[in-house]
């Protein structure tokens, strides 16, 4: 009788090494191991509406556990590429999904945001050609979405002759150091500047298509092939009325509802 319990106990540690083994070579696995543990990649600026829906969604699922990742969307994109374990990526634009697009199944345009400049509300700073003066002011790099956004902007505004005194490496710090008066003038996300309504104003560019950045969503293709229901739940609940209202009333422009 304790032999078989041995044979059993040896049997069992075995499948669970293998188990073990398997998630650390393929990282991509985790979710299959636990399909209750789901990963989520999302841009820095959906944060304010992901942290408080996401935890919605978890209370009335027991067990259901979203792990988020915010960043800059090209950050994101490459941990992808280098094997870091996910389910969805929301990129706030297309050229990081696409960077990321072997790894993902048919991602899918999102919702809309725009970037403007932001001062603060006592600013003499009234319109754009304004950075022409003595003015310090910072973009987020020249790699990220929103700094892509602000650079193609700024070329359709024409006119400006100033540079930024830096570029930073994400729209959370870019606002940050105007936020802590580090700064005179920042270009951010529109959304960033309705969601501090007593310390910043913004003034629009010209050309809101220049300044526009489309967000795209997409599930991982490892968690599609294992059919992974939780996974394609939270996939599904992202992009519904709730979330989509929650993010329009943020400043997102959401072109459908579903």
């Amino acid at each position: 009788m304790k032999a078989g319990r041995r044979k059993w106990q040896g049997v069992c540690f075995t499948l669970s090494l293998s188990i073990l083994l398997i998630t650390l070579l393929n990282p991509q696995s985790a979710s299959v191991a636990n399909p209750k543990n789901i990963n989520v990649f999302a841009a820095s600026s959906l944060q304010g509406q992901y942290t408080v829906l996401t935890k919605k969604f978890v209370a009335a699922h027991p067990g259901v556990k979203i792990n988020i990742s915010y960043g800059s969307s090209a950050t994101l994109a490459s941990q992808i590429n280098s094997g870091a374990p996910f389910d969805i990526f929301v990129s706030a634009d297309e050229s990081s999904m696409a960077s990321a697009g072997s790894e993902i199944a048919s991602p899918s345009d999102y919702v809309v945001n725009q970037v403007v400049l932001a001062v603060a509300l006592t600013s003499r700073i009234k319109k754009i050609s304004d950075l022409n003066g003595k003015v310090k002011w910072i973009q987020c790099a020249r790699t990220v979405p929103c700094g892509i956004a602000a650079d193609r902007v700024l070329k359709s505004e024409g006119g400006i002759k100033s540079a930024p005194v830096s570029y930073e490496s994400s729209a959370s710090s870019t606002l940050a150091k105007l936020l802590a008066g580090a700064v005179d003038a920042a270009i951010v996300y529109k959304t960033d500047v309705i969601a501090n309504p007593t310390k910043i104003r913004a003034i629009t560019f010209a050309d809101s298509k220049a300044a526009s950045t489309q967000y795209k969503i997409g599930m991982s293709k490892a968690a599609l092939e294992s059919n992974n229901r939780w996974a394609n739940r939270i996939y599904l609940y992202l992009q519904s009325t709730e979330i989509r209202l929650a993010l329009a009333k943020a400043g997102f422009r959401v072109d459908s509802l579903k």
